[in-house]
């Protein structure tokens, strides 16, 4: 048992540290429900976010007791680091931020694992659960690419690849060698007549443009999951709108 008070908006529980949850935080329900069945440890797991993020991650991520997140027991300095303990910390499931970022650290270029997580959070792209990249694209009727007509068959299944070295890494050319996938909202850019849904891996995304209003990136690998409605129409829930839960 752990010293603690439970005040009518909030408990405070004096373990290795000093830890306080409001009662908005999704977990709080649960803290209360260990503490009065005595169940300490499992109170103290969930009002920490560094141990609640080590019960889920593999041997290759983990936190540190400062609070940082090391790959292979080397600290990672990423922008998407402090998004991953901040929504632990309000009762997020983060793994696929993690996955994220262990497959990241594949990537052999630093310039795009440094420049990743900004492009990915400016443009809304989506993430897995396996910490895979959904992108869009656009094709001819019969699938093939529309730059040539005759080089990639864009079917749904199908994957496409290109030496990573035959890739142009300069973020600063906008169109170059590559495979190129784009954000939602730069569609409206790409010619063709089916968009297709793919999925890339971050080690493969080989060049991620300096301006990230460009919305579009060149990987070396991906994916075909399906073909969407074209064109596609975007919807934002405004403060208006009824939500249905």
């Amino acid at each position: 048992m752990y010293p603690y008070i439970i005040t009518s908006n909030s408990v405070t529980v004096v373990a290795d540290s000093i830890l306080t949850m409001t009662a908005t935080h999704p977990d709080y329900s649960s803290v209360l429900a260990h503490i009065r069945a005595g169940n300490w440890d499992e109170a103290v797991l969930l009002m920490t976010p560094r141990k609640a993020v080590e019960s889920w991650v593999d041997s290759n991520v983990a936190i540190g007791p400062d609070d940082k997140i090391y790959y292979k027991g080397k600290p990672v300095s990423n922008a998407v680091v402090p998004v991953i303990l901040k929504m632990r910390s309000e009762g997020f499931d983060c793994r696929p931020l993690m996955q994220f970022l262990k497959r990241l650290q594949g990537n052999p270029s630093m310039r795009s694992r440094d420049q990743l997580w900004r492009f990915v959070e400016s443009n809304s792209i989506t993430i897995t659960s396996e910490g895979m990249l959904l992108f869009y694209k656009k094709v001819r009727s019969d699938w093939y690419d529309c730059h040539t007509g005759k080089t990639h068959k864009y079917e749904p299944g199908s994957v496409h690849t290109m030496p990573r070295p035959s890739v142009d890494d300069d973020p600063e050319k906008t169109c170059s060698a590559g495979l190129h996938v784009c954000s939602l909202s730069y569609l409206s850019a790409f010619a063709g007549d089916r968009t297709i849904l793919v999925e890339v891996c971050p080690e493969d995304v080989v060049a991620v443009p300096i301006d990230y209003q460009n919305s579009k990136v060149r990987v070396s690998r991906l994916r075909v999951v399906r073909e969407i409605d074209s064109p596609v129409q975007m919807r934002t829930v405004e403060d208006s709108d009824s939500v249905p839960f």
